[in-house]
């Protein structure tokens, strides 16, 4: 889990993020696609919480789950990731071993601003990522259950709420989770920002350690990119990194 159990005792909804091993596209299809969504409703049933938002991307998956009791989020997330694991490696004509990255990671909301943001991020996914121009042309989300008034099924809103919900325009801040699921092309989009600006080449870059200093700092307080990401997309170690951030 991401957070320890005493940040959980103030809310009853979170957003959970499962992703495939290595990046694997372990939804590549809609027939996987529907399989882990059958298994969302199947292991559901069983639990007490309700699905508030969802999107199901190639490589990884966004869920907005409400519930009172964290340990029956735990059991349920074990439960539905181990049941599609399986699937999945059967599907794969045996293939063996962990399906997804990790167990799964979870951001806790806070108020009623941040679970709006939520949703609107989960819904967002895959204009984002180029797959289609607007929200309600991705079928494998939740967003046209809210167009259409039907997300009473999963969740607990009012129809003001919904229509809220589905008339914002205004992209949610990327800063309020730690997930950002297409951070190393906005990583290369402020790069070339930075070599336009600076007028210099990208090899420059990994040449010379001031300019390599000078984009770490433009990455990080101008475009609010954590570290960690800056060291993952520019292969830096953390030893170099702390060097560098002096």
């Amino acid at each position: 889990m991401a957070r320890t159990a005493r940040e959980y005792l103030n809310t009853s909804f979170f957003h959970v993020m499962v992703q495939g091993i290595n990046k694997e596209f372990i939804f590549k299809n809609s027939r996987y696609i529907n399989r882990y969504l059958q298994l969302i409703q199947k292991n559901l049933d069983k639990q007490n919480l309700k699905i508030i938002a969802f999107c199901i991307m190639n490589n990884h998956a966004h869920l907005l789950i409400q519930t009172k009791n964290i340990e029956e989020l735990s059991q349920y997330m074990r439960k539905l990731n181990s049941m599609y694991a399986q699937y999945y490696n059967y599907m794969e004509k045996g293939r063996v071993g962990y399906v997804f990255r990790d167990r799964y990671k979870t951001e806790p909301i806070a108020d009623k601003r941040q679970l709006m943001q939520c949703i609107k991020y989960i819904h967002q996914n895959p204009v984002k990522a180029n797959m289609v121009k607007q929200v309600n042309e991705y079928p494998y989300s939740s967003y046209r259950l809210y167009e259409n008034n039907e997300i009473k099924k999963y969740g607990i809103f009012t129809k003001e709420e919904i229509a809220l919900i589905c008339n914002m325009e205004k992209t949610c801040e990327d800063e309020f989770l730690d997930i950002d699921i297409n951070i190393e092309k906005k990583i290369d989009s402020c790069i070339s920002e930075f070599v336009q600006k600076e007028k210099i080449k990208v090899f420059e870059i990994f040449e010379k350690n001031d300019i390599l200093k000078k984009l770490i700092k433009y990455l990080k307080k101008s475009k609010n990119i954590k570290y960690t990401e800056i060291m993952k997309r520019l292969d830096i170690t953390k030893g170099t990194m702390e060097r560098l951030k002096k």
